[in-house]
């Protein structure tokens, strides 16, 4: 699964790289965790792209309330199309998740090891993702705008630490997951695979990340030991 990864670039950099019309405010994130808001792109009512605010944990349209039942932070590629939490957003609400790298987490004699995922020219990339619009409850329940992220199987890089990762799509893959005319199940399945590992490179990192309340840039420092 993916359970934090950063998402750090001022939020220009992110429309200049991707394309993107209406922005928001964010600051810089190194430690995202489950329920609190990351920055998704999705297509704008208007046409074009918009950066958005989105709750990390998708909570399905029918969904009573946004309890534990429904903490979907991730889907798996290989049943997204079909669980019933999932398959109207995967015809109708996919969006990307920008990010320049995601933690994973090896165990070692001293305990669980976090390592840092990315790009080797450390740019950011774009994670699938599919999102929800919850119309909200009975009484003072607001509405909410949620996401998960999408998984498949670790490639030869990452697997030595975990068996999945998030799916990341390039540049041309990203444009067809976005497009509203495609509706093909399978093409759109298609695209849901490991990312290529020569372009990747991952590095261990402190064990400040495993608190999800530590959130700084010396998060992203290499230790010289996975042990260390």
């Amino acid at each position: 699964m993916c359970g934090r990864f950063v998402q750090y670039s001022d939020p220009e950099r992110y429309a200049e790289r991707f394309g993107l019309g209406h922005l928001c405010h964010a600051e810089p994130r190194y430690n995202l965790a489950p329920t609190q808001p990351l920055l998704a792109i999705r297509l704008a009512a208007a046409g074009g792209r918009e950066l958005v605010p989105l709750r990390w944990g998708l909570i399905p349209h029918w969904s009573k309330a946004p309890d534990s039942r429904y903490s979907m932070i991730n889907a798996r590629a290989e049943t997204v199309a079909t669980k019933p939490a999932y398959r109207d957003a995967f015809r109708q609400r996919r969006c990307l998740i920008p990010s320049e790298g995601f933690y994973e987490w090896r165990a070692t004699k001293g305990g669980k090891q976090p390592y840092l995922i990315g790009r080797r020219d450390q740019a950011p990339f774009l994670m699938a993702g599919l999102w929800e619009h919850w119309r909200g409850g009975e009484g003072d329940q607001p509405p909410i705008e949620s996401c998960t992220i999408i998984v498949t199987d670790a490639n030869e890089l990452v697997r030595p630490i975990h068996d999945r990762m998030p799916v990341i799509l390039s540049d041309e893959a990203a444009d067809r997951w976005l497009d509203p005319d495609e509706r093909d199940p399978a093409a759109l399945a298609g695209l849901l695979r490991p990312a290529d590992p020569a372009e990747m490179r991952l590095h261990p990192v402190s064990r400040a990340v495993n608190n999800a309340r530590n959130d700084g840039p010396e998060l992203l420092e290499p230790l010289r030991e996975a042990g260390a």
